[in-house]
C-alpha cells in the first residue's frame, strides 16, 4: 500500500485544487493507495510517522519542498529498520529540491506518478540539524537546503506575500529582507576550519538551488556524503543588489564577498541571534548556535 500525504495549501492552494487530477492518474497507473490531507503546520510529520507505523514502506508528498521536509522528518523520526521510499509530486511555490534532478518538472502531475510508478529509487544525502535557542534546542532534518541569516530571513518575508506565486514572492521577500535585515557576526566551523567575521547569510546546501530560484549552492550533489557551505559577506546594499543576479545564475562562487566549501559537519555560533528555515520552512528566529550534519544515503528516493 502506498501512502500519499497531500498538503493542500502548497503553491498557493495549488495542490488542494489539483486533487481530482492526481487520483485520475494514480487510479490510471493501477497504483493502490491512501490519501490523506494536512490540515496543521507539521501535520506531514505525524502522517508519515502514522503510515510507517501501519506498516506502509512507500510514501509520496504532494506539495512544495516544506511538505517534502516534514515527510521526510516523519521518516526520520519513525526510526523503523525497514526502508522507507519517498515519492514527490511537486506542486509547491519554489519547489526547489526537485531543480536538482533533470527529469523532474514543477506542477508535472502525469511525470511525476509515471515516475513513482517505475519503481526506480536513489539513495539522498539528508542534513541533521540542532538548532539551539536560548533554553530551547530543537532538532530538525533537511533534504534540500539550511538557511541562516539574511537567507532565513527572505523565508520569513515570504510568508507576508499570500497573493503571489513562484519566483516573484522570492524576489520580492529578498528585496524587503535585504530593506530590513542587521546581519551580526558569525563563527563558522567546518572539518577543522573556522571563519569569524560578519556575514550576511551561511547556507547550507544538499540540493543546488534555494529561495524559489536561488543556485546559492551550484555544484551540490545529494549523494556524495557532503553538505555544501555558501557564506557571504555583509556588503553594502546596492552592491548586495548587483550581486541577486549572480545568484540566480549561480555564477556568484568566485566573488570576493563569496565563500564556498564543503564539510561533513558545520557548526555556526552567533552572538546576534539570527533566523533559521530548513527547506523554506522557517524554524527558529533567535537562533545562537546552529549544528549541522550530513546523513550519507538516509533516504531512498523515487526518481
Amino acid at each position: 500500500m502506498t501512502t500519499v500525504i497531500l498538503n493542500p495549501a502548497a503553491g498557493r492552494g495549488l495542490a488542494g485544487r489539483r486533487r481530482n487530477i492526481i487520483e485520475a492518474e494514480l487510479r490510471k497507473h493501477n497504483l493502490e493507495y491512501e490519501l490523506f490531507t494536512t490540515h496543521a503546520r507539521g501535520g506531514a510529520t505525524e502522517l508519515a510517522i502514522q503510515a510507517i507505523n501501519r506498516g506502509n514502506t512507500r510514501i509520496i508528498a504532494v506539495g512544495g519542498d516544506g511538505t517534502i521536509n516534514e515527510v521526510v522528518n516523519g521518516i526520520l523520526q519513525a526510526g523503523k529498520r525497514v526502508p522507507v521510499t519517498l515519492g514527490i509530486v511537486p506542486l509547491g511555490t519554489g519547489s526547489d529540491f526537485i531543480k536538482s534532478f533533470p527529469g523532474f518538472k514543477q506542477n508535472d502531475i502525469a511525470g511525476a506518478v509515471q515516475r513513482i510508478c517505475t519503481n526506480q529509487t536513489r539513495s539522498i544525502d539528508v542534513g541533521r540539524i540542532r538548532v539551539t535557542a536560548g533554553r530551547l534546542t530543537l532538532t530538525r532534518y533537511f533534504i534540500n537546503g539550511l538557511g541562516m541569516g539574511l537567507d532565513a530571513a527572505v523565508a520569513v518575508e515570504s510568508l507576508k506575500i499570500p497573493l503571489l506565486r513562484g519566483f516573484a514572492v522570492y524576489l520580492i521577500a529578498s528585496l524587503r529582507a535585504l530593506a530590513t535585515y542587521h546581519p551580526g557576526p558569525m563563527t563558522v566551523r567546518f572539518d577543522g576550519r573556522q571563519i569569524s567575521r560578519s556575514l550576511f547569510f551561511a547556507s547550507v546546501g544538499n540540493g543546488r538551488c534555494q529561495g524559489g530560484g536561488f543556485w546559492i549552492t551550484p555544484d551540490a550533489q545529494l549523494d556524495d556524503g557532503l553538505l555544501d557551505l555558501c557564506m557571504v559577506d555583509t556588503m553594502p546594499i546596492p552592491r548586495a543588489l548587483r550581486k541577486i543576479p549572480l545568484l540566480m545564475r549561480g555564477v556568484h562562487t568566485n566573488e570576493p564577498e563569496v565563500m564556498m566549501a564543503r564539510a561533513r559537519r558545520i557548526e555556526v555560533a552567533c552572538p546576534t541571534p539570527i533566523p533559521v528555515a530548513t527547506d523554506g520552512e522557517v524554524i527558529a528566529t533567535a537562533a545562537q548556535r546552529v549544528d549541522v550534519e550530513v546523513l550519507p544515503g538516509a533516504v531512498n528516493l523515487l526518481v
